[in-house]
């Protein structure tokens, strides 16, 4: 059993000890190897980092400018060279024993992909508490039957729930660093395409939660993105009943959002506009799918952060 974990770091120095301390837990457990690289952090982030790869000779770490979470990623993915592959965010701390009941479940199911569920913290730091609750086992292992419906319909968890080999990841992949939020979406992706998925019904990690620290806390910028990763992806990969249910889901979603956050007497012209397409999509599969994706797009303008570079 040998395990890359990847992590990505940005201004999280009060969550990042709890996560390196249980990354140093999981790699004793596994074997294998870390790597961290900080994205330009401006808070103690980087010394707390540099602290901890002067602990063990497997842990390398890595600073730069900011240049986003895409960027980090591919080249956290091109760093590993294990069989399986961990990415961690910084806030999101491993549940002690996890990855290696992953690998586990995985190689018994002969899993490429392998997911589980969290349990929610914050905003405060992680407590000594917390840190402590043991790893659970399964009632079941799932195997996703159709992992490009459920990245469409059903996709929520975050980097650290899951596991991946990494033969799994195509080598050619490289993530368009343009994009600055759903990272884990974007690499999800290709990796479906060809991969065994399977999921199960207990929590692998804390997942950090009520922090606008986080990317995912800006809920507009999180579904803008989700629609540019899926018109990118799917103009190539998608066929025709994958893009009706990509138009379906973006277009639905954006319609809750705007009467969940009362916007429908700011764009009356916009609500009107994407309830007709909704309506369109209940009884017909459309031909010209990225007009909805880009319609429901509309929606989240405004909401998104200006500077596209900067997390």
């Amino acid at each position: 059993m040998s395990v890359s974990y990847l992590i990505s770091s940005y201004n999280k120095a009060e969550y990042l000890g709890a996560v390196l301390e249980s990354v140093s837990a999981e790699l004793a457990a596994t074997g294998g190897e870390v790597f961290i690289i900080d994205d330009g952090s401006k808070d103690s982030s980087w010394s707390i980092i540099r602290k901890f790869c002067e602990s063990d000779r497997r842990i390398t770490c890595r600073r730069q400018e900011n240049r986003g979470i895409f960027n980090v990623t591919n080249q956290l993915i091109d760093f590993a060279t294990k069989k399986w592959l961990r990415i961690i965010d910084c806030d999101d701390p491993p549940i002690s024993g996890s990855t290696e009941l992953m690998v586990k479940l995985a190689e018994e199911n002969d899993a490429d992909y392998i997911f589980g569920t969290t349990l929610m913290y914050g905003p405060a730091p992680l407590t000594a508490e917390q840190s402590k609750i043991p790893q659970q086992h399964p009632s079941a292992v799932t195997i996703v039957s159709d992992p490009f419906r459920y990245a469409i319909r059903d996709y929520n968890h975050i980097p650290t729930t899951a596991l991946m080999r990494r033969l799994s990841v195509p080598s050619s992949l490289r993530l368009n660093e343009d994009l600055i939020s759903c990272q884990d979406l974007a690499l999800a992706l290709p990796v479906f395409e060809q991969a065994r998925v399977a999921r199960i019904d207990v929590a692998v990690c804390h997942q950090l939660v009520r922090s606008n620290k986080r990317l995912s806390s800006n809920e507009a910028l999180t579904y803008f993105q989700t629609i540019q990763i899926l018109k990118e992806f799917g103009a190539s990969k998608f066929d025709e009943n994958y893009r009706y249910m990509a138009a379906r889901k973006t277009v639905s979603r954006a319609l809750k959002w705007m009467r969940r956050e009362k916007l429908i007497a700011e764009a009356p012209q916009l609500y009107a506009r994407l309830l007709y397409l909704y309506t369109t999509l209940l009884v017909s599969n459309p031909a010209r799918w990225e007009y909805y994706l880009d319609s429901a797009a509309e929606t989240y303008a405004g909401y998104i952060p200006a500077d596209r570079r900067v997390y």
